[in-house]
């Protein structure tokens, strides 16, 4: 059955709920590990497993707060630290 003369059209309270994901962040963060970092280099193990699992896979800039700029040029050094043998 349809409801006739309502200019929702049906819809419940959903548009006062928001947008689904509770607590989702507003603006970027920081990065928090990349603070005073110029140049990522591939034989700084250090700074390259704080950017790494513990399986060694590299995680995302949504977890890390890296920009776009900056996750390329992680994702370069990490393989660079890979091919090496310093990283696994």
């Amino acid at each position: 059955m349809r409801r006739t003369g309502s200019s929702d059209s049906g819809r419940s309270d959903r548009d006062d709920r928001g947008s689904g994901r509770g607590g989702a962040m507003t603006g970027r963060r920081k990065s928090r590990y990349l603070a005073g970092v110029v140049n990522i280099d591939p034989n700084d193990i250090e700074l390259l497993s704080k950017f790494t699992t513990e399986h060694g896979k590299i995680l995302p800039a949504r977890f890390t707060g890296a920009s776009a700029k900056q996750q390329r040029q992680i994702k370069r050094a990490v393989r660079r630290a890979r091919t090496m043998g310093l990283l696994s």
